[in-house]
């Protein structure tokens, strides 16, 4: 009597159907991989807007667009930046300057006619509460300001944890410091973000678990029963598994998450004029506090940040030398003039040397920029994965009025920075072919950042994401 040959639970395993039943671990191995690394989340304001050269011009360049005056030291950057162009804020009051900056990452409109504050949480805060994004970092998140004291005023706060509740912006670098690094000892290695991982046993432990499953030996035996296509159709499924093994052998073992590239150092705070007039002074001071924040996200001390540089309506009377009209004010004499000097025709004084109001606007303009593509260049710097901290962390840049100053909702400039790894489609200027709510802005970037059940933003609780901002 022929002794039966069937092929055993294990043994089935054992052939190329073991690739199958490991696929599954690899792939979520894979996956889980990519999303060790941290997500990240720093918003940025900056003051009067900014020109109409603020906007790239289309064609040459890296992607497609060339960078114009205000955005020059952004050269090199241009794969991270994603332009969106024809986004509308969704009511006004007023100039614009106190309905701008409570909707700029809000989408709210006034909690009440007293204080103008916004109505709502801003979207770093909404992340907070509705998404793992913080971790196991021991400080929830940061705001810090240059160029301006800080405060709870309406016109000083971009961040709102909830109706009415500002969060106030921290001016001292010193102070900040304390705050955000109070415990740590600088010097060693940079410690590994904390990946959330799930219950029972680890992916590590189920891929070795059946790795020992395989036993290659018995299905040599198996053979030996086989007729000759079988025996060829099963010597390809070895062949695979080995495979499978080597792969295996090459993850290593146990899984860690990448480590930084960078260091966790520790920052000197000295040195700090807080004078808002001075433009030397303004960008030590910037330097410092976008050192602090790069170091708190190299240390995983916090992934939620905003940085503010002045306020709504900034004047920075007599920056740069100027001279103009008769208080010296950059919003008064300069940001307000320059949409009807197109022609360049009007002349203000900047250290002594004429120069034209839309000049002096560009010039004023790129002086917050280049903070901003400071902060963007060093976590550009700092390796992560297989790419950089920027492309793990969304720099989601705003003003509070449209083009040129206009005083006015319309053609709002919201610059996305980095977040490649999250699926920003970086590396385009984006004109939209119709106008689009800032809203549905803010929606692509709760989406991008892990908030994907939010169906709208602010006072457009159902308006959708915005089409192209997310892969």
């Amino acid at each position: 009597m022929l002794k039966r040959n069937l092929f055993s639970r294990r043994a089935l395993l054992q052939t190329g159907l073991g690739g199958v039943f490991l696929a599954p671990f690899l792939r979520q191995r894979a996956l889980e991989a990519q999303t060790v690394l941290p997500k990240r989340l720093l918003l940025v304001f900056t003051p009067d807007s900014h020109p109409r050269e603020w906007w790239p011009t289309v064609g040459g360049g890296t992607n497609g667009f060339t960078l114009q005056g205000p955005l020059l030291d952004f050269a090199g950057l241009e794969p991270h930046m994603l332009f969106v162009r024809r986004v509308d804020h969704s009511w006004t009051f007023d100039n614009h300057h106190e309905a701008g900056i409570a909707q700029l990452f809000t989408g709210q409109k006034f909690f009440d006619d007293a204080t103008h504050y916004a109505n709502g949480p801003s979207v770093d805060q909404v992340l907070l509460k509705n998404t793992d994004i913080r971790g196991n970092t021991p400080v929830s998140d940061i705001h810090l300001t240059a160029g301006d004291k800080g405060g709870g005023d309406k016109r000083h706060v971009i961040s709102y944890s909830g109706p009415g509740q500002p969060i106030a912006h921290e001016w001292d670098p010193a102070k900040a410091f304390t705050n955000i690094f109070s415990g740590v000892t600088f010097g060693g290695a940079t410690p590994a973000p904390a990946p959330t991982t799930p219950e029972g046993p680890s992916l590590d432990t189920q891929i070795k678990q059946a790795a020992l499953d395989v036993d290659i030996g018995q299905i040599k035996k198996i053979q030996g029963f086989l007729g000759q296509e079988e025996k060829e159709r099963l010597d390809v499924h070895l062949d695979a598994l080995n495979e499978l093994e080597k792969q295996i052998q090459a993850m290593g073992s146990p899984m860690t998450p990448p480590i930084t590239g960078g260091s966790c150092e520790k920052v000197n705070t000295s040195g700090v004029n807080s004078s808002d007039r001075n433009d030397v002074t303004i960008d030590t001071w910037a330097k410092i506090q976008a050192d602090l924040i790069v170091n708190a996200f190299t240390c995983d001390r916090t992934r939620v940040a905003d940085l503010g540089f002045g306020f709504s309506g900034s004047h920075h009377t007599g920056m740069m030398g100027l001279k103009a009209g008769d208080n010296d004010s950059w919003h008064d004499t300069v940001a307000h003039l320059s949409v009807n000097d197109k022609n360049r025709v009007t002349n203000v004084s900047l250290g002594g040397t004429q120069t034209t109001v839309v000049d002096a606007f560009i010039k004023f303009d790129r002086l917050w920029a280049s903070q901003v593509a400071y902060l963007a260049k060093k976590l550009a710097a700092v390796a992560e994965g297989d790419g950089s901290m920027l492309d793990n962390t969304l720099i989601y840049w705003g003003v509070e009025s449209g083009t040129d100053h206009n005083h006015s909702p319309k053609d709002m400039q919201y610059l996305l920075i980095g977040g490649k790894n999250m699926g920003f489609q970086v590396g385009q200027y984006l004109q939209l072919p119709t106008t689009q709510s800032a809203h549905k802005l803010h929606t692509s970037v709760l989406h991008g950042l892990g908030y994907t059940a939010a169906t709208g933003f602010g006072i457009e609780p159902t308006c959708g994401p915005l089409d192209g901002v997310l892969g």
